[in-house]
């Protein structure tokens, strides 16, 4: 995984957006099943009437918004596997079993805390433990990518104006 070109600069913010992907893409599929059943037709926007022409009954558009939903949550589901197989390599990273195990569960996984502790079979405060110690190591991965890639620019830098002279 080139670290740099996913543009990835603090391990636990990176894993986070694809837990809070992962949140928004559940949310969406509510509101889709809400919309499916009639429970809120205006979940999704508010300012969208809900009355057509055929009287204060009439749900004709809910199809099309429906199907809206779905193209949406598509997409998103889409993305969200796009950010987990990058979320899968960085973890993969690690050198250590049980650091990537408590990562993947609970980034890739989305699983809480105490389902990892019982799944890894520590206490909750040796789970934390091994998350951040995981997520410190991957943090300096990250840093050694980017002075490398620092390094590369600064020599390519120097040789363009080495040739100049």
């Amino acid at each position: 995984m080139d670290i740099v070109k996913a543009n990835i600069v603090d391990a636990k913010k990176f894993l986070l957006t694809i837990r809070e992907q992962h949140y928004e893409l559940e949310e969406l599929k509510y509101e889709r099943y809400l919309e499916e059943n009639g429970l809120c037709i205006k979940v999704s926007n508010p300012a969208r009437t809900c009355v057509g022409r055929g009287g204060q009954n009439d749900l004709s558009a809910v199809p099309v918004h429906i199907e809206r939903f779905v193209r949406r949550i598509a997409k998103e589901e889409a993305a969200l596997y796009q950010i987990r197989e990058a979320g899968k390599d960085l973890i993969a990273l690690l050198p250590d079993a049980r650091e990537r195990t408590i990562l993947k569960y609970y980034y890739i996984d989305f699983l809480t805390w105490e389902q990892i502790a019982l799944r890894v079979h520590l206490s909750p405060s040796r789970t934390y433990d091994g998350h951040r110690m995981g997520l410190e190591q991957l943090n300096g991965y990250i840093r050694a990518a980017w002075m490398r890639k620092l390094i590369a620019l600064l020599k390519v830098r120097s040789k363009s104006e080495s040739n100049m002279w």
